[in-house]
């Protein structure tokens, strides 16, 4: 069969009228953490708000993704301090409440999909945020070097949104890709991973599984390695591997690249499994489709291994592979500012702080490496708003994991409550700009830190 995403020849397509089918201050593309928290902001800061999401639910790599452990939150380090705040942190208040998600000081926190899919319905429709689900953004409108919507295809057609400011929460940078603005894309990327779901397993019953687990580290800044990595790597405590003899298995040809294995959930008899490990560039639809299709047969190979080698899954039963495989790494915006990993690794502040970041310099390697990796855990450091806008392409901000960074920062930046607080900088001044009727570049950072604060997001770290 051909490689069906490489063109062999071409068509004409008429040129044709499309319907406008909303004008709006603010349009969020995605509705991922980035994306749902962008939203709730700019609603909130009194913008006419519209967002489209290509899944039929909300929630992204939370949900579809099935990353059932939330990062981002807190920090690692002793004191164990919550460094995101605000829309994200009302989203995860609002899914304990519900039983979806368990609210503490550790290092993930544990939820359920579907109760986050919920919540995030909630919380838009409080809103009154225009909302189309499986509508995919599929081009970006530019008019004198300023977005002023986007084009999108679902079962009604192609259609028309029209906005005053677009914010980029895609994950893959497709708005800001499509609009021209500059963005770059590392030679090697960090592996995909399609978590998975176990039913009827046995932990052990006399431990606990869905308290908080803190990591016995700081208040310093430090590299975290074996062995006390591999102790605390996973929120389930009530389950063992030998994950050495899972090693030599991997070395003998016997089982696919895998990290971790990392567990989690929040129920004692279903076990979630982060360990796939599939290389490839999800913003090229090919190497996705590849990707996916992999990551599900990788998965029933390593459930395999574990019902043979560990009692825990002698019994297991595969009940869920995820919607869509998890992306750590693709496009990156070439913003105003660049964070780096040594800014990270400095626990940098700036004047236009808008989101306070904390997760380990965490890049998986691609290639070679199997099990848990070395990873430096920072102190808590701040994302400059700079950050989120582009060189030159106006009414444009960019949100999550997409944002301008390097490849060191994003292995920390690129993860879920970090990427939700972005959202919710963006969103506001996404509104800001739309009410002003000033670029997103022209706003003054004193205002967006202090609508922000106003929400309750954090803007600075917090102090040791």
């Amino acid at each position: 069969m051909p490689n069906s995403g490489t063109p062999r020849r071409t068509v004409y397509e008429q040129a044709r009228e499309i319907p406008v089918a909303a004008d709006v201050d603010v349009l969020v593309v995605g509705g991922g953490p980035a994306g749902v928290c962008a939203a709730v902001a700019a609603a909130r800061a009194g913008a006419r708000t519209f967002l489209v999401e290509r899944h039929g639910f909300l929630g992204g790599m939370w949900t579809a993704g099935m990353v059932l452990t939330l990062a981002g939150y807190n920090s690692w380090l002793r004191p164990y301090q919550r460094c995101v705040e605000g829309v994200p942190a009302e989203w995860l208040a609002r899914a304990a409440k519900q039983d979806g998600a368990v609210d503490g000081d550790g290092w993930v926190l544990n939820s359920d999909p579907e109760v986050m899919k919920r919540v995030a319905d909630e919380m838009l429709e409080a809103e009154g945020v225009g909302l189309l689900l499986h509508t995919w953004g599929t081009r970006p409108i530019v008019e004198d070097g300023a977005v002023r919507g986007i084009f999108v295809e679902n079962v009604d057609g192609r259609r028309a949104i029209l906005a005053e400011v677009t914010v980029d929460c895609t994950g893959n940078g497709d708005v800001m890709a499509g609009a021209g603005a500059d963005w770059v894309k590392g030679d090697t990327l960090q592996p995909m991973t399609m978590p998975f779901r176990v039913g009827n397993v046995t932990p052990d019953p006399d431990r606990e599984h869905a308290v908080p687990v803190r990591i016995p580290i700081g208040p310093e800044a430090t590299l975290l390695e074996e062995p006390l990595l591999g102790q605390v790597a996973s929120t389930r405590k009530d389950i063992d591997l030998d994950v050495d003899a899972m090693r030599a298995a991997r070395v003998r040809g016997e089982l696919p690249p895998f990290g971790g294995p990392w567990f989690g959930g929040m129920e004692k008899d279903i076990a979630w499994i982060n360990t796939t490990r599939v290389v490839g560039d999800a913003s090229v639809a090919d190497e996705l489709t590849r990707a996916e299709l992999q990551g599900r047969k990788d998965s029933v190979v390593l459930l395999d291994y574990l019902r043979e080698h560990s009692p825990v899954f002698a019994d297991g039963r595969m009940l869920q592979t995820s919607t869509q495989i998890g992306v750590r790494e693709t496009r990156r915006l070439v913003g105003a500012y660049t964070l780096t990993g040594d800014d990270v690794r400095a626990s940098a502040r700036f004047d236009d702080g808008i989101a306070v970041g904390c997760w380990p310099i965490d890049i998986h390697p691609a290639e070679g490496e199997v099990g848990v990796h070395a990873m430096f855990v920072p102190l808590p450091y701040e994302i400059p708003y700079r950050s989120l806008l582009p060189q030159e392409t106006d009414s444009l901000l960019v949100a999550g994991r997409c944002i301008s960074v390097d490849r060191e920062a994003l292995g920390s930046a690129r993860v879920g409550a970090t990427c939700a607080a972005t959202g919710q900088a963006a969103g506001v001044a996404a509104a800001l700009a739309a009410k002003s009727g000033k670029q997103p570049r022209e706003l003054d950072s004193k205002e967006l830190r202090s609508t922000i604060r106003a929400q309750g997001g954090l803007v600075t770290s917090p102090a040791p």
